[in-house]
């Protein structure tokens, strides 16, 4: 049984993947809540257009948006499994586009109006919950979204992989479709924070397309691989 286990961990989440992803998650904390804390009494700009007041409240899309967590820890989970040069690729699309998230959040803070939800159904419990936790009446660091961004790359992270099955790549592209639609019907976000999240995962991607771009970021993390896990 510690074998088959071993081998599991040994297949799917390396050591060499330990490091980078958890820099990630550190990230992606600090840079939310983070940049908030710079931006808590400056003006915040609403990016609302008349798409975004065109498009309904849809409350049952709120399951669709809790479950995006489960599939970004999927998704950057198998993103080691083509390699680690497409790993690094990976990790460096992301922390660049994470960057620049919070080089936005404070040049730019924004805000929407979210709205009353007056039912009583399930969907919208949880819904207001969500509101509650996330600044509730004064939503931030909309712009782009992260929501967005994280659930596009994890299926750019695996699109055309060998490695991985078809029917989880067209699985990945159509669940990452709908998280971008759920932030826009359940009024988390407006749509040019959707396209500016998508845009800068194909621009840092592309980008990275050549391995010199990322050499600097995989020559990091390995340094620290051998300093911690002697690898």
């Amino acid at each position: 049984m510690d074998l088959q286990k071993k081998s599991f961990w040994e297949k799917y989440l390396p050591k060499w993947e330990i490091i980078p992803l958890l820099t990630i998650l550190a990230a992606n904390c600090l840079i939310y809540w983070g940049s908030s804390a710079f931006t808590g009494d400056r003006f915040h700009y609403d990016f609302t257009l008349d798409f975004d007041r065109a498009v309904p409240l849809i409350p049952e899309f709120v399951w669709i948006y809790i479950l995006a967590y489960l599939f970004w820890v999927a998704g950057y989970i198998l993103s080691g499994q083509r390699g680690k040069e497409t790993f690094y690729r990976f990790v460096a699309t992301d922390l660049t586009v994470h960057l620049i998230c919070f080089i936005l959040f404070l040049l730019i803070p924004t805000t929407n109006v979210r709205p009353e939800l007056a039912g009583e159904t399930i969907s919208e419990k949880v819904l207001q919950l969500i509101y509650d936790m996330d600044g509730g009446s004064s939503p931030y660091n909309l712009f782009p979204s992260i929501h967005c961004y994280v659930s596009w790359l994890c299926w750019r992270g695996i699109a055309g992989a060998k490695e991985i099955p078809k029917w989880y790549q067209n699985f990945s592209l159509v669940f990452a479709v709908l998280v971008i639609i759920s932030t826009q019907v359940l009024k988390q976000h407006y749509i040019v924070d959707a396209v500016a999240g998508v845009a800068l995962v194909e621009l840092a991607w592309y980008f990275y397309r050549k391995k010199s771009h990322y050499q600097g970021v995989k020559n990091f993390f390995e340094k620290l691989n051998k300093m911690i896990f002697k690898i």
